[in-house]
């Protein structure tokens, strides 16, 4: 199998948020270390996440939420420790309170485009902003898909985050060369034309990171698995911010990693 890798320029300001478990098959009672990263370079963090801006970290299953562990700091990540009490699949994930940046004008265009926020780059040229820096609110929503035994269809469940990646087939079931269909949801309801970027890394610790496409008018998107390994999806969500006195505007970022056998 060829694998063709399309190396992307990212601008500096960009730092995407995901969760890369320790494994994603776990045993049941037996903890993983669940590591956040922080950075561009898939799988490499470039610094960790503060303590103060994580809302939320908890393991989401069928019998509900439960803390991760002794969250904590180590080197460029943070750590905690997540646990499966029953069979089935479940979700890691975590919520960070909303941060405030201000970005030059062509650090701003920049970030957009990268991000393919084609509708915020054309709303700045016809209202006259192109040229004002970006006051942008932004905060960050992340899963990363475990299970413990036979998985369940728990993975095609929402977990209730203003903007997410929802599997609509089992991960555990795709193998090389498949396709895996997702859906974005903003808010509970399908997220039309963002965009989706993929990053992965093999067993012998090849990486590789494109832009899958966009999310059609249902927030659906077909992404073809070219390799075994860790996956991680990455898209980000952008409006009017609706307290002007704060920010321009505001944005939402959601990841999701998970496995392919």
């Amino acid at each position: 199998m060829r694998i063709f890798i399309f190396l992307l320029a990212l601008p500096l300001l960009a730092h995407d948020l995901y969760l890369m478990p320790q494994r994603f098959r776990l045993e049941l009672g037996s903890p993983v270390t669940i590591a956040f990263h922080n950075g561009d370079d898939f799988p490499v963090p470039d610094r960790p996440p503060k303590l103060e801006n994580v809302l939320e970290a908890v393991v989401v299953a069928e019998q509900g939420r439960t803390p991760l562990a002794s969250l904590r700091v180590d080197g460029k990540v943070l750590l905690a420790e997540a646990t499966l009490t029953k069979a089935g699949s479940a979700y890691a994930v975590s919520r960070t309170r909303p941060n405030f940046i201000e970005l030059q004008p062509l650090k701003f265009e920049d970030y957009l485009k990268h991000e393919g926020l084609t509708r915020v780059l054309a709303w700045r040229a016809q209202h006259g902003e192109a040229a004002k820096p970006g006051r942008e609110r932004y905060s960050k929503y992340v899963k990363s898909l475990l299970s413990a035994g036979q998985p369940t269809e728990f993975y095609r469940r929402p977990v209730g985050f203003p903007i997410e990646i929802v599997p609509l087939e089992n991960p555990a079931t795709v193998r090389a060369g498949g396709k895996l269909p997702v859906q974005i949801l903003r808010r509970g309801k399908p997220a039309a034309d963002l965009q989706i970027e993929v990053a992965w890394l093999t067993a012998d610790g090849k990486s590789g990171r494109t832009v899958a496409g966009r999310t059609a008018a249902d927030g659906t998107l077909t992404v073809p698995i070219t390799t075994a390994g860790t996956w991680k999806l990455h898209s980000v969500s952008m409006e009017r911010c609706a307290e002007p006195a704060v920010a321009d505007w505001e944005s939402y970022w959601s990841s999701l990693t998970f496995e392919i056998q």
